[in-house]
């Protein structure tokens, strides 16, 4: 964590640095958050679908948010890779 200058610097200082990056940062978080509810337990609602189409929709629903959550996170982590792989120069 050193190399990327975790470790020497105070929080504020790394957020004043790096304010381009908070935004693939918070993206990758709540994708990751989105990723532990369903495998906590958000499929449960499938269960007790009334009808056949209901499950149906739910599982349309659930396959476009997972589409989407793959999209965020590789649009996020190309983001991060491109910013800290170029070599940094000192102002």
């Amino acid at each position: 964590m050193a190399l990327m200058g975790f470790g020497s610097a105070r929080p504020t200082q790394w957020f004043k640095h790096n304010q381009g990056a908070v935004p693939s940062l918070v993206a990758l978080l709540g994708v990751a958050l989105f990723w532990v509810v369903g495998a906590v337990g958000g499929i449960g609602f499938l269960r007790d679908a009334s009808s056949p189409m209901t499950m149906l929709t739910g599982l349309y629903v659930m396959l476009a948010a997972v589409a989407v959550s793959i999209i965020i996170s590789t649009l996020a982590l190309t983001d991060l890779t491109r910013r800290y792989s170029r070599p940094r120069t000192r102002r």
